[in-house]
């Protein structure tokens, strides 16, 4: 059960991308915590991809979101022409540190950490793609 979304890098597509996240979801029954976390790591992918990954003088670009359910896990494959990032190489955020002493910027990245059950990404044919995955219940 897969369903792919096509959407312009731009945050205008954002509330479009987690209301067909939601449907998805709805018509696969997904409990609502789990819903939350889906759309929460979408929402800090799909942000930091359309403010942080392409600079001003790129020319438009669509993002790629595959939802995909199988065998009890959510599966969601993120595809972008940004600039190459590996979020996984990111040094995760030092949560023991006062918050005055923390640095600025790396908390989506530990949030999605967090939720996500299993992470992945690879740079393919000069597109990023990012993949995560959460069981479903």
């Amino acid at each position: 059960m897969k369903r792919t979304l096509e959407l312009e890098n731009q945050l205008s597509a954002l509330s479009g991308l987690l209301d067909m996240t939601g449907d998805f979801l709805d018509v696969h029954k997904v409990p609502a915590p789990v819903q939350y976390k889906i759309k929460l790591i979408l929402d800090e992918i799909f942000s930091n991809i359309v403010t942080y990954g392409y600079r001003p003088q790129d020319p438009p670009d669509t993002v790629l979101v595959e939802l995909c359910i199988a065998n009890g896990t959510f599966t969601a494959k993120v595809n972008d022409g940004g600039i190459p990032f590996n979020p996984l190489e990111y040094r995760p955020a030092d949560t023991s540190l006062p918050l005055e002493e923390r640095p600025i910027g790396g908390l989506g990245i530990h949030l999605v950490r967090n939720l996500a059950a299993e992470l992945a990404y690879e740079r393919k044919e000069n597109r990023n793609v990012f993949c995560f995955s959460l069981e479903i219940g």
